[in-house]
């Protein structure tokens, strides 16, 4: 009897605590992190932005299960409690600090004049626009809609960078677009605290506080910048002398950001953004092989915290202030995408020498990310405070913009670049590094297969030659990150690493691994077969057929590359055992390049390039 009591009793317990036990904040966790880094494979396999998934499973997540009573309800506020808004703006400094580590002067000294005049006009233009709107648009009180203004002055680097990554843009609109998002963040926040301030003040005390205000802001704001840049000098003079070990260099770094960051917040709110950015800047220019490796750890870092701060953002936001985004709000949020980012864009180039189809690019494309959604949460209640009525409904805008903006330009970005010719097709083009004379011929073939192919060499003779073949070949060292952005690598999904120096060949299929992806890159087998998987950094498909010296030596006893297409009548196999001796390369169908190694079976109606 007492067993029978025991079993039911435990089975009447059962169901609650598995429902409590989903409310612990160890699972909680752990459930976030996991639906996050999901979340981001699910969107990478299938060119979905990642944003878009994580905002949504947030918002069901939060909200929605918080309406319906579900088990799985996530309530960051019930849950983190004080703890919820340091979290969020140190995550914030990571994640800007890894975005300024992407920034090279070279890429502002290129493109310097188009650059300082898109970041001035987001946030003159952009900011007066967007605060005439919440006033007359959406009967906002001048306050909440200069703070508005404001705080979408920022693009978001945590939404524009994952786009420009998965897009392959053209170099210029992808540098135009990565600074502005990444340099208009902190002084967007910045902004929109001097315009929160300058209405409390007025609020409380009239015209008497405004010129205090703008003066701390003069004073540490520059304090900020000055901190960044000696953190990050001294941090940089540090690696050069060896003085952090190795295992430590990572920790050192992030530890270093998080005590700049919380040391400038100290002298001011939001400051720390400055000095962050700022550091991540210096950083991301200092000659030391050591950041490259620290750069890596930032990226995988910020992509978690990207992850875990998206789904918590859009939980936190509550149903019924969901329910006023409808109506002059929704009005308001299509008047930001469609009116006032291309009136931006047209005063920032009006005059110009950037061309049109740029233009229009940037003129769409302007995603807000995790910034602006942490600096929302942080200041509507602020104004609610200070007694302006409407300050709930800042968060709400907001969020309807990153939804709306990530949504639509997620979506649509890798179609409108195709459209404009700022993207390639996926899998045409090859970038052949290393013009010898059988490279050329290879490029002649590629091209008559229907590949798109570009050849780099840093002789400038093979260069001289090729171009004269009608080639489209550039004079420029792949492993240098300025003669990178002269290539037009948004037409190139694979890369062929065909110099006669191996280490070379390691090196350059090593600099666009990351990039394009292992399998897309391609080396030449190393001579010596032994060694050949310390000196690889690509693909080696050819195996021992494929070295450098295999290739001359075949190319110059009067073989040469051609092309076949394949029929009913004469397929792959029948290609074979016409061209025993041949060395099928690669195939082209349906405007895609293909690789032919070991087991690949080109189908009918495919282009076979082989050296004869």
């Amino acid at each position: 009897m007492l067993r029978r009591h025991d079993s039911k009793t435990c089975a009447g317990l059962r169901e609650p605590y598995h429902r409590a036990a989903l409310q612990e904040p160890l699972y909680i966790l752990a459930g976030i992190v996991a639906v996050g880094v999901t979340a981001q494979w699910v969107a990478s396999r299938l060119r979905f932005p990642a944003l878009l998934l994580l905002l949504m499973t947030g918002l069901f997540a939060g909200p929605v299960a918080r309406t319906f009573g579900l088990p799985f309800a996530l309530d960051p506020r019930a849950m983190f409690g004080d703890l919820l808004q340091p979290l969020i703006r140190l995550s914030v400094a990571v994640v800007l600090f890894e975005g300024g580590m992407t920034l090279k002067l070279t890429e502002a000294r290129r493109h310097g004049r188009a650059l300082g005049r898109l970041i001035a006009s987001g946030l003159v233009v952009g900011f007066a626009l967007t605060t005439l709107a919440g006033v007359f648009i959406a009967g906002l009180t001048l306050a909440t809609s200069a703070t508005l203004g404001a705080i979408l002055v920022v693009t978001g680097p945590t939404v524009i960078l994952p786009m420009l990554r998965a897009a392959r843009i053209a170099m210029r609109p992808a540098t135009l677009l990565k600074w502005e998002g990444i340099v208009n963040d902190p002084f967007g926040a910045i902004l929109a605290l001097l315009v929160l301030e300058l209405s409390i003040g007025l609020a409380a005390h009239g015209d008497a506080s405004s010129s205090g205000i703008l003066w701390t802001f003069a004073w540490t704001g520059a304090v900020s910048a000055i901190v960044g840049y000696l953190a990050a000098v001294g941090l940089g003079k540090a690696l050069d002398r060896g003085s952090i070990a190795e295992n430590l260099k990572s920790p050192v770094i992030l530890a270093s950001v998080l005590v700049v960051f919380a040391g400038c917040e100290a002298l001011h709110h939001e400051m720390g953004l400055l000095a962050v950015t700022a550091m991540g800047l210096v950083l991301a220019n200092v000659e030391n092989h050591s950041v490259d490796d620290i750069r890596h750890f930032k990226e995988q870092v910020t992509t978690l915290l990207v992850s875990t701060l998206f789904i918590v953002l859009a939980a936190d936001l509550r149903i019924e202030v969901l329910e006023q985004l409808f109506g002059a709000k929704l009005i308001l949020i299509a008047v930001i995408l469609f009116v006032i980012r291309p009136i931006v864009a047209w005063v920032a180039f009006a005059g110009s020498d950037v061309p049109k189809n740029e233009v229009l690019f940037i003129a769409w494309i302007a995603p807000r990310g995790v910034v602006a959604a942490a600096v929302a949460a942080s200041f509507g209640p602020r104004l609610a405070s200070a007694g302006y009525a409407d300050g709930p409904i800042l968060v709400p805008i907001v969020f309807g913009v990153i939804l709306f903006t990530v949504l639509l330009h997620g979506l649509t970005i890798r179609p409108f670049a195709r459209k404009l010719g700022l993207a390639a097709k996926s899998g045409r083009g090859i970038l052949i590094v290393g013009a010898s004379m059988w490279a050329v011929s290879l490029a002649r073939a590629l091209e008559k297969a229907g590949a798109r192919v570009v050849v780099a060499d840093t002789r400038y003779r093979r260069v001289s030659r090729a171009r004269q073949e009608g080639i489209e070949v550039h004079f420029a060292d792949v492993l240098s990150e300025e003669a990178t952005m002269d290539l037009p690598l948004e037409r190139v999904s694979w890369i062929l690493g065909a110099t006669e120096d191996e280490s070379y060949n390691a090196l350059a299929c090593l600099r666009f691994a990351r990039e394009f992806g292992r399998e897309a890159v391609l080396q030449l087998t190393p001579t010596e077969l032994e060694s050949a998987k310390s000196d690889m950094s690509g693909r080696a498909p050819w195996g021992e057929a494929g070295t450098y010296r295999a290739i001359t030596s075949r190319y110059w006893k009067g073989h040469d590359f051609k092309v076949t297409q394949l029929t009913e009548a004469f397929g792959f196999e029948a290609f074979r055992e016409k061209n025993a001796e041949a060395l099928p390369l690669f195939f082209v169908k349906d405007d895609h390049l293909r690789l032919i190694e070991a087991g690949t079976l080109p189908p009918v109606g495919a282009q076979v390039v082989y050296l004869s």
